[in-house]
């Protein structure tokens, strides 16, 4: 009889466990409110300056927005722009030939990246003097 119990109980569980709501409380609640800003961002290119032109969606806090502007590797321009509630921004950059990247970051971490121009890549079919695996 005992056994009969205690296999009832282990089939029990694997039954529960197989139920779709076995958490507990069986309502999990209202989720948290996202912490990043939801932005929708468009580079322009002019004749001699890059526009941003950044729409804000949503901004859970006030908070900077920092924008470093590149030329290839090389760093060219940092700016911070203070967004305070939803709306739309336009800041310019300078332009020149060559491959360009802007990148936004918030609170630390990278919001979003934008590219003008094409990246110069090293050519794959050419045979690089080091590091092609032979030794000697």
């Amino acid at each position: 009889m005992k056994t009969f119990g205690w296999l009832g109980g282990v089939a029990l569980l694997l039954f529960l466990a197989g139920c779709r709501y076995t958490f507990l409380p069986l309502d999990p609640g209202k989720p948290l409110p996202l912490e990043r800003p939801f932005v929708v961002a468009r580079l322009e290119k002019g004749s001699e300056e890059a526009f941003l032109v950044l729409r804000v969606e949503r901004l859970p806090s006030p908070g900077y927005l920092h924008l470093k502007w590149f030329r290839e590797e090389a760093l060219l321009q940092e700016k911070a722009l203070f967004l305070e509630e939803p709306g739309s921004y336009r800041v310019s950059f300078p332009l020149s030939q060559g491959y360009h990247r802007l990148v936004g970051l918030w609170a630390g971490g990278v919001l979003f990246q934008l590219d003008l121009g094409t990246p110069r890549l090293p050519d794959p079919d050419e045979e690089e003097e080091k590091g092609n695996g032979q030794e000697g």
